[in-house]
């Protein structure tokens, strides 16, 4: 059991919890989430790419990468699942077992194999009973063909409806003085915010947030995934799965969501080891663990303020540099380095930028069509704050023998894309579909946005005339038991 890596810092909690990961007793401390525990203990790796077995781990960036079974349950987000005594936790795409795993093998793979043709192939037609075995075969290779355990009672969380003036998602200072205006202005006001308090980020970057009114309604701890009925209503699910889901409804729908950090396309970049500034601040801050022993700080102009907040809460910072130098991240199974302009060695990498919104829940209430929805740009959801502004371009690293992934999840290349490209298949919407970019649990984010920048940069087609694909609902998971609690609280469409 290992416990002291050195990545806890100074303040963390003494409170000590122990839980199993692949049959090995592992110690966490209260207020962990699981993730950042076995970061805490050493453990880099919590999942494996789709085709050819890639480690992935905590980034803040891929869901892939911290999904797996707990108590028999799979696809469990260990990001969000805060540490408790004996939770028995296993990886989910191995075989036979997480300590004896053959798969490992397929990296062996040329990677011209294990291309769109690896699920989109012409060998096995569709409609036939060897195209069932196949797919089933893709399953067990993704490390989801194992049902959870059935029980004799399953529990069903009772949803809830919430009917305001304005609705404000996201909680840090903007959401919060929207809603202060909203309720002096005689509105009701309700706020629905991801993170388990009222700006989480916010504090963590050193900004205060204003009083709130007490005539304002909060919602914590519940992501909003998904507009509906042209932005009529919206919905929400708890990260904690024994919760239910809730209903939204607002004549006003103000989106205080903020912008998020982006990887850039650079080869190595889906490493164990890279995280998003968000993701590092609030581990550091939290749960008082460092992302690295030796972290290097990136960013697009923001580098700097988010290397020195990780000083202060005691993490060892060896380099700030700007993203746009950064020509690749060293390693096999996890960080040993980063090529900017010199070689520089470290174990993790935090990117502060480039910054892009995200426009699924606008997209989602706008956008018509068939098979492939285009933004009609009729939303009457609003931006707010930092979410209003523009996005930040994206570096793209230049192409060589070492592949960017677009969509690690999927083992999507910038090689893979390229060779489209030189069929002149640019239509986003059609690459995804070739390659499964963007297919998996992430959803599109940031798969979508790399993939776009890529071929913007490669094709010169400007960003303008580049429709990402369509971004429907859900843009996050929701349990089949929440979805059957709002039965009661949704008018079904007649």
């Amino acid at each position: 059991m290992n416990n002291n890596n050195g990545r806890r810092l100074p303040h963390a909690n003494r409170q000590t919890v122990k839980f199993y990961w692949n049959g090995r007793l592992v110690e966490g401390r209260a207020g962990d989430s699981v993730a950042v525990a076995l970061l805490a203990s050493g453990v880099k790796t919590l999942a494996w790419t789709r085709k050819s077995h890639r480690p992935m781990g905590y980034s803040g960036s891929y869901v892939t990468g911290v999904l797996a079974r707990v108590n028999d349950v799979p696809n469990v987000r260990l990001d969000l699942l805060p540490v408790r005594e004996n939770l028995r936790i296993e990886m989910q795409n191995c075989w036979p077992s997480p300590q004896f795993d053959l798969l490992k093998l397929t990296r062996l793979l040329p990677s011209n194999w294990v291309e769109g043709g690896f699920e989109h192939t012409n060998m096995v037609p569709s409609g036939t009973r060897l195209y069932q075995r196949w797919e089933a075969l893709l399953a067990f290779l993704a490390g989801v063909a194992k049902p959870a355990v059935s029980r004799t009672e399953t529990l069903v969380p009772q949803g809830r409806r919430f009917v305001v003036d304005t609705l404000i998602v996201g909680g840090g200072p903007v959401g919060c003085a929207a809603a202060n205006e909203a309720v002096a202005a005689g509105k009701t006001a309700l706020i629905v915010s991801r993170g388990e308090r009222l700006g989480r980020y916010a504090r963590a970057r050193g900004k205060a947030l204003p009083s709130l009114d007490k005539r304002v309604e909060t919602l914590v701890g519940i992501e909003v995934f998904g507009a509906y009925r042209s932005g009529g209503i919206l919905l929400g699910a708890p990260n904690d799965p024994t919760k239910g889901a809730v209903v939204l409804e607002a004549k006003e729908v103000l989106l205080a969501t903020g912008q998020r950090s982006c990887p850039p396309v650079v080869p190595g970049m889906w490493l164990p080891g890279t995280m998003d500034a968000r993701a590092a601040l609030l581990m550091a801050k939290d749960q008082a663990v460092a992302p690295g022993l030796r972290v290097v700080v990136t960013g697009s102009g923001e580098q700097t303020s988010v290397a020195q907040m990780l000083r202060q809460l005691g993490v060892n910072v060896v380099a700030v540099e700007p993203v746009e130098s950064l020509r690749r991240v060293l390693g096999h199974n996890s960080v040993s380095g980063a090529l900017f302009d010199r070689r520089i060695d470290c174990d993790s990498i935090v990117y502060a930028g480039p910054w892009v919104s995200d426009g699924s829940l606008a997209f989602q209430s706008g956008a018509e069509g068939l098979l492939q929805l285009r933004d009609q740009g009729t939303s009457r959801f609003r931006y707010i704050g930092s979410a209003a502004d523009a996005d930040q371009l994206l570096p793209i690293a230049p192409l060589s023998r070492h592949a960017a992934l677009l969509c690690p999840c999927f083992d999507v290349s910038t090689h893979e894309v390229d060779a489209l490209l030189k069929q002149g298949i640019t239509d986003l919407e059609v690459i995804k579909r070739l390659t499964s970019c963007g297919m998996g649990p992430c959803q599109g984010q940031p798969c979508w946005d790399l993939l776009r920048a890529f071929v913007s940069a490669r094709t010169g087609l400007p960003l303008s005339q580049l429709a990402k694909p369509s971004q429907r609902p859900p843009r996050r998971a929701i349990s089949v038991s929440q979805a059957v609690g709002l039965e009661e609280v949704v008018e079904p469409l007649q």
